[in-house]
């Protein structure tokens, strides 16, 4: 026991570690480069390993790190990820996913979701999932679907040339009867000739 307490005593466990006299302090990263902080009046730059930077000031801040960046103002924010951009300014924004973006503006919204498209502007909006679309006034709403419309004006086609083989069957119906009338006739006239 004796010996582990000359040990810690002599190695300085439990103590801490000074930085050698005349050298500052600093934070150091496993490949060695110290971490920075300067500072001039309302402003502060902070470099930290791995090349991450920071800098704040009066009505913003940026942030830059690997594959990372972020530029915020009073007015807006720009940020950029791998695969995400996010672009805000007042009342617009920009946002860019993989396989999806929406543009704002106020009360208007452009977005493309694959094959979804959604266009809005104030009561107006227009939806598109395909060939099929939908548009929407304030309360008032209609839908396109071509394929049910091809088929509607398919049977609309088919509908007219029944009523129309329908009106020549009935003609020729009436037309046979006639004929059958004539003969029945020329029949009994034929009977009392005999």
């Amino acid at each position: 026991m004796a010996f582990m307490a000359g040990a810690m005593m002599v190695t300085g466990c439990g103590s801490d570690q000074k930085a050698p006299q005349g050298q500052a302090p600093a934070v150091e990263s496993a490949d060695v480069k110290p971490a920075e902080v300067k500072t001039d009046g309302g402003a502060t730059k902070i470099s930290l390993p791995g090349g991450i930077k920071i800098e704040t000031g009066e009505g913003g801040a940026k942030v830059n790190m690997p594959g990372i960046s972020i530029d915020s103002s009073e007015s807006g924010a720009k940020v950029s990820l791998p695969g995400v951009t996010v672009d805000a300014e007042g009342d617009k924004a920009k946002v860019s996913l993989p396989g999806v973006t929406v543009d704002a503006s106020g009360d208007a919204a452009n977005v493309d979701v694959g094959g979804l498209k959604i266009n809005k502007d104030g009561d107006q909006s227009s939806i598109s999932i395909g060939d099929m679309k939908i548009d929407v006034n304030g309360d008032d709403a209609s839908i396109d679907v071509p394929d049910v419309d091809a088929a509607v004006k398919e049977a609309e086609k088919a509908a007219e040339e029944a009523e129309k083989a329908a009106e020549a069957a009935e003609k020729a119906a009436e037309q046979a009867a006639e004929e059958a009338a004539k003969a029945l006739e020329e029949a009994g006239a034929n009977e009392g000739e005999e």
